[in-house]
């Protein structure tokens, strides 16, 4: 082993199991570069699992590969990044039966929520297009259900100007906002008391006459706060956690309590409980039309990641 190589040797050492990049002098001259997981001072696996093995003396430089921070909204391109969100709002809103149509996921249930009753494409049917939506609009009508998809935009538009084309009216047009946990401002009131619990209690329920939904929230493990004053209840919200996202649903404050920063509250504490569950980002859908909610989430730090809308079937179309 050249002294170069007694050298780099150690070094190298501390590096197993991490990311490197090791430029190597080849034999003829001239360099190649092997990037992938250390496992050993003579080998990597690269992200396709193919091992490459070396010698120490053929290093000419090397440098670990530091991971990118796991912030909300950067790191991995756009469509990767919609697809992550989609998912989460998918999972943790855990449909009673789930079709897998190619890369569509045909969702049903009984009927009183659109995300768990509508069909959410992730990538290509296994058809073509036209027969496709004719298949699973179909299937819907079957199920006594509103043939209804849940499109993420800009990625799928393709498929959004299609339906617009064939008689698919926009039912809801919303944004899907992301921002980092990071710290969280302890705001209390000593008019309030939060209630944060592991399961949605009658009179969580009752505020917004969520009954309906219950069965749907309770298929996936989530935190449920409520602001109360006395023994009434004047908010409530729902936060699910997969990974380090976390996810903020059903969020409805007592009209009369609004704009006395009840909202912030609540959010902190579902925050503060999302962060105990491994939670560092944090995201929630937002109406368009609901002008007030986005600009309070704003305020809160929350920026708009993409767009999505829910179409359904019109009516009077002919595909009926």
């Amino acid at each position: 082993m050249t002294e170069a190589a007694q050298k780099t040797v150690p070094s190298l050492l501390g590096a197993i199991g991490k990311r490197v990049t090791i430029r190597l002098h080849e034999p003829t001259g001239g360099y190649r570069d092997i990037v992938g997981i250390l496992q050993s001072e003579r080998e990597l696996i690269t992200s396709k699992s193919k091992t490459i093995t070396f010698s120490p003396d053929e290093i000419a430089i090397w440098r670990e590969i530091k991971p990118l921070p796991d912030l909300a909204g950067k790191g991995a391109p756009l469509s990767q990044r919609i697809i992550e969100l989609e998912k989460l709002s998918d999972l943790t809103w855990p449909a009673q039966e789930i079709v897998e149509y190619g890369k569509w996921r045909l969702r049903i249930s009984d009927g009183f929520s659109m995300r768990a009753n509508s069909v959410l494409p992730i990538g290509e049917p296994p058809i073509n297009l036209a027969s496709a939506v004719d298949e699973i609009t179909n299937i819907y009508r079957e199920n006594k259900l509103k043939p209804t998809f849940s499109i993420p935009l800009p990625i799928f538009d393709e498929l959004d100007r299609y339906l617009e084309q064939n008689g698919w009216n926009i039912k809801i047009d919303a944004n899907f906002l992301v921002r980092d946990i990071g710290a969280i401002e302890a705001s209390s009131d000593p008019q309030f008391s939060v209630e944060i619990l592991d399961y949605p209690s009658k009179e969580w329920l009752d505020i917004n006459s969520d009954q309906p939904l219950e069965k749907i929230m309770r298929r996936y493990p989530a935190r449920y706060g409520a602001i109360k004053i006395g023994e009434q209840v004047i908010a409530v919200g729902r936060i699910a956690t997969l990974g380090g996202w976390s996810i903020v649903t059903r969020l409805f404050v007592n009209p009369s309590f609004r704009g006395k920063g009840v909202s912030k509250i609540l959010m902190n504490n579902l925050l503060s409980a999302a962060v105990s569950d491994g939670a560092t980002k944090v995201s929630l859908q937002v109406d368009n039309e609901n002008g007030a909610a986005l600009a309070l989430y704003q305020s809160m730090g929350f920026t708009v990641h993409h767009k999505f809308v829910y179409r359904i079937l019109a009516k009077n179309s002919d595909k009926l």
